[in-house]
């Protein structure tokens, strides 16, 4: 077998090792679309100078055994290559590591300064050395290392001991993955190092090299790691990487979001892979009309494109040419399924001028979309600020009250026909913000929905009806029941009967007081509504269908329901008194002959309760007889009233 015969006496076993797999890993990263960030630039850097230096280590090291057979300036610039490729890797793995950990938002022009240093000094004395000798000399008895030749290994070090020190710093800030990453190609980068020191006719720089470029591919440059895997899109793992570097060096960008309304009813509707092919017609359509933007596929039918550079010229143009697009799309490739799609644009003179909420912003235009484009807006607009920050507002409360148990209970009384007198009343939270002042429910329960607060408030509220039942008389007062609201949330609760229970226990207010009210609209699983009702019945309390008439549930199925009574919505007793619902006096009938106690709600004026109670409605409720009261002034009423 035919084997080299090297001149020099170092092994070149682990350097040559090196070179196949470096060519590899740098031609399918060149060839890849990989994210535009100085990360991913260092990266590039690392590898292409990682090459250089260790073919070049070799060609130097063979060439120095025989000088005199080259000219002087060619031994100069080939050595050059060496050391100054040596100096540049180590220090694009620093700037690589900086960039991972975002050590440069924090930091200033002196951190900059101080570690640019000694890369900085090391090429400049690298480049005078042919003049100075400051490095190396090739003489007439050839190569030789000279005074300030330490500095070379001085450079690695610090280098490798700062990027340490960063990734401590920052763990915390760090994913998993690129904890263990960035850690373990440091510690082996000096490793490797160290070992060169001790064997140093062995070239393992260059293997320890391409074992931490290994690491730093499989961690977090694998171009798969940001790739949708159905449209070929960046994914949301990218835009997070890509608008955080944006955000940090202040590069201006504007967010043009797509969001498929029917997604969800489209899968059960055509299936899974017709609306996957769907996805790709759309992520093939925004790769050739947009081949300049950086098109993301986030999740559930979201799509995002980032434009770089600053607001686009003339918006209404950019969008109507947009949508003319996007109609001739839905016209040739969207087969069979019907792709209802809301846009809006983010310019970016509203990114910058609320930069710290960039991501909010775009969930609020995602989620907004919609209803925006219904009313011609598909530009976002100062009033859509306005409304995020509202609602951003709304959250920072609804935490707030949490924290220091600000929710509040009011009570409107529930009028009996049969007993001609109030009987009880629905027990409904309010909010009062000492900043916002007073928060509509349904803005602040929404808002907890979101954020999974809805469980806490829902036992703060409980436990505040059950306070106030413990410091009055309510049989006294004439108080038969408290209806109070469920969320669909507090359903899906598999501790919701235990903890109501313990709660009622503890301020010793029976159980059988309650009224626990389900909306109809989320009813959707049957079973899971039933096993909550059976254990609430359990402890004595009752269940109400609350607001028939605004969901979709259809009367027979709710007939297999354990409820004992229903509450009519008061849009379908006003739609009934508008002459547009003549069939409630039927509907009531039968809820009647399936013995379910009936409650209409928004009763207004004495024509409605009266007309209401021919009906056979046994319970009314409404402005007629009193507005949501607090609690001392529900006592008031009802004192008065008895």
């Amino acid at each position: 077998m035919y084997m080299i015969n090297w001149i020099s006496p170092f092994n070149y076993d682990f350097a040559i090792a090196a070179i196949p797999i470096q060519i590899i890993l740098l031609v399918f990263y060149g060839f890849r679309r990989n994210l535009p960030i100085r990360q991913s630039f260092c990266f590039w850097l690392v590898m292409a100078a990682n090459l250089v230096m260790t073919s070049a280590d070799i060609i130097s090291c063979e060439m120095n055994e025989i000088w005199t057979e080259f000219p002087l300036w060619v031994m100069y610039a080939i050595n050059h290559a060496y050391f100054m490729a040596f100096i540049i890797r180590g220090w694009s793995l620093f700037a690589y590591t900086a960039e991972s950990t975002h050590a440069y938002k924090s930091s200033n022009i002196l951190f900059r300064v101080i570690t640019d240093l000694p890369a900085f000094t090391a090429l400049v004395l690298i480049v005078s050395t042919p003049w100075t000798s400051a490095i190396y000399t090739i003489a007439e008895d050839g190569y030789h290392n000279c005074s300030l030749y330490p500095i070379i290994y001085f450079s690695t070090y610090f280098y490798i001991i700062v990027s340490i020190l960063m990734v401590i710093l920052n763990w915390h800030k760090l994913r998993v993955r690129m904890q263990a990453g960035l850690l373990s190609f440091n510690l082996l980068l000096l490793f490797g190092i160290l070992i060169r020191k001790q064997f140093y006719h062995m070239l393992v720089t260059s293997y320890f090299s391409i074992l931490s470029i290994i690491i730093i591919f499989l961690t977090s440059e694998n171009p798969d790691l940001y790739r949708d895997g159905r449209t070929r899109l960046l994914n949301r793992n990218a835009l997070d990487m890509i608008g955080r570097d944006y955000w940090e060096k202040k590069i201006p960008f504007n967010l043009l979001l797509l969001r498929i309304e029917n997604y969800e009813s489209s899968k059960s509707i055509y299936g899974i892979q017709q609306v996957n092919k769907n996805l790709k017609s759309i992520a093939c359509w925004l790769r050739k009309n947009y081949p300049q933007y950086f098109a993301f596929y986030i999740r559930d039918g979201c799509f995002l494109l980032l434009i770089r550079g600053h607001s686009i010229h003339n918006t209404d143009k950019f969008m109507e040419k947009w949508k003319n697009r996007y109609d001739d799309l839905q016209k040739k490739d969207m087969g069979i399924v019907p792709i209802k799609a809301s846009v809006m644009l983010l310019p970016e003179s509203v990114i910058k001028a609320n930069y710290n909420l960039a991501s909010t912003l775009a969930r609020y235009a995602l989620n907004n979309a919609y209803s925006e484009n219904h009313k011609g807006n598909f530009i976002f607009s100062d009033e859509m600020i306005e409304g995020m920050k509202k609602q951003k507002a709304i959250e920072t409360a609804v935490k707030k009250a949490i924290k220091t148990r600000r929710f509040e209970v009011y009570f409107q009384p529930i009028f009996s026909n049969r007993d001609n007198k109030v009987v009880g009343a629905e027990a409904l939270a309010r909010l009062n913000d000492p900043e916002i002042g007073f928060i509509p429910p349904p803005d602040f329960i929404q808002a907890a929905e979101k954020n999974g607060d809805i469980m806490e408030i829902g036992r703060q509220i409980f436990e505040n009806i059950c306070v106030f039942l413990e410091h009055i008389d309510a049989k006294e007062l004439g108080i038969q029941f408290i209806n109070i609201n469920l969320s669909p949330a507090q359903c899906l609760n598999n501790h919701l009967v235990s903890e109501f229970t313990e709660i009622a226990e503890k301020h010793g207010i029976p159980m059988n007081t309650f009224d626990f009210e389900v909306t109809e609209s989320m009813i959707e699983d049957y079973d899971l509504i039933k096993k909550q009702i059976s254990g609430l019945q359990e402890t004595g309390a009752r269940l109400a269908l609350d607001d028939f008439g605004t969901g979709a549930s259809n009367i027979s199925s709710l007939m297999h329901l354990s409820i004992h009574a229903v509450k009519i919505d008061m849009n379908f007793v006003h739609s009934y008194f508008n002459g547009k619902a003549d069939f409630l006096p039927d509907l009531v009938r039968l809820f009647k002959n399936s013995d379910l106690r009936i409650v209409a709600e928004g009763i207004e004026t004495k024509e409605m309760k009266e007309k209401i109670a021919e009906m056979g409605c046994e319970y009314e409720q409404g402005y007629y007889f009193a507005r949501p009261l607090p609690p001392e002034e529900f006592v008031k009423f009802m004192t008065e009233k008895k």
